[in-house]
């Protein structure tokens, strides 16, 4: 299936480096998709609308609208971090790039809505969830307070004052973004329970489906040590993480063990194909390592998270709740 996935993958993204003007085309690629797709309908039903229904309430966990302009603004701070090393010989005169400055602009007219939104708005619009998910965004547009902290972002990010091209200006003003955003994101809840708005997803069973769990098939081993979901757990978690805040969804195994996933934004910007990759070739490479004697008796190996896509919007990603990021150890001592 593996092999298969990647003909779709790689004609999504020729497609999103196109105007989105252009229709998507049918592709014998996306054909072929398509009638395995139906294949699969017709040979197990259930299954298949219990994926198709857990997809869409997952679209709950999308990010808030705080969260959300708090992860774009720190993907423009890195970008003038790039030019900055760039232009180290001279960074208290050097000017933002035409990309950056795009991208910033591009962040001013999208604020609360999200860039990537603007191009998938289409595909949402199918999704079962799309419907709630649009009154929620219309009520946040609506929030007086949402709207002052806009009007206010316009302000410090109006091109037109003279010196706001300034790289250093620039990056003052993200890393003041960056402070307001994050204490806001303190104040906000921490986890919420599952019930709330996913009642399906309360109330799955070994019953209503048999479904493995989320990157089982990505390690070829035998059908019986296959680990199927059993339920999921009540409490999701909010975390930052991977540059972003997610969402860890915790969910018990038929064998009684609980596996951590996080739920995360799949933005458009980032390459998260090209992780993905890099992911399989680790798997590869620990494939090898396991039939050399050195490495066998020492039981050296990658330690490779499972990602899966689950949408055009959202990824699961293997969790370790014990993990720590490099960043996350440095701001901890500081």
């Amino acid at each position: 299936m593996s092999i298969v996935k990647s003909e779709p993958t790689a004609v999504h993204s020729q497609e999103t480096s196109k105007p989105d003007s252009d229709p998507i085309r049918d592709t014998p690629a996306m054909r072929r998709c398509l009638s395995i797709m139906q294949t699969q309908r017709d040979i197990d039903p259930p299954v298949m609308i219990a994926l198709k229904t857990i997809v869409d309430q997952m679209s709950w966990f999308r990010e808030s609208w705080n969260e959300q302009v708090l992860r774009q603004v720190r993907m423009a701070l890195a970008k003038c971090y790039g030019i900055a090393f760039d232009k180290k010989d001279n960074v208290r005169d050097a000017v933002i790039t035409a990309h950056t400055f795009n991208f910033v602009n591009k962040l001013i007219s999208t604020f609360g809505i999200g860039i990537e939104n603007v191009n998938s708005e289409k595909t949402t619009a199918i999704s079962a969830g799309s419907e709630s998910l649009a009154k929620r965004a219309q009520k946040t547009m609506q929030d007086p307070a949402f709207q002052k902290m806009k009007s206010q972002f316009m302000r410090d990010f109006d091109f037109k004052v003279p010196g706001a091209t300034k790289l250093h200006n620039l990056i003052g003003k993200l890393k003041k973004w960056i402070k307001i955003l994050e204490a806001k994101n303190k104040r906000s809840p921490q986890s919420f329970l599952i019930e709330e708005n996913c009642r399906y997803l309360s109330n799955f069973n070994l019953q209503t489906a048999e479904i493995e769990l989320p990157g089982e098939y990505l390690s070829p081993k035998h059908s019986h040590y296959y680990v199927c979901i059993s339920k999921f757990m009540p409490r999701v978690e909010v975390v930052q993480k991977h540059h972003s805040a997610a969402r860890r969804l915790y969910i018990r195994g038929h064998n009684g063990k609980v596996y951590p996933y996080l739920v995360m934004n799949d933005s458009g910007l980032i390459d998260s194909r090209r992780d993905e990759r890099v992911l399989q070739l680790l798997r590869m490479l620990n494939h090898y390592l396991s039939k050399q004697k050195e490495t066998a008796k020492r039981f050296l190996h990658f330690s490779v998270p499972r990602v899966v896509p689950i949408s055009a919007e959202f990824r699961l990603v293997e969790d370790n709740p014990a993990s720590l990021s490099l960043l996350d150890i440095y701001k901890s001592c500081i």
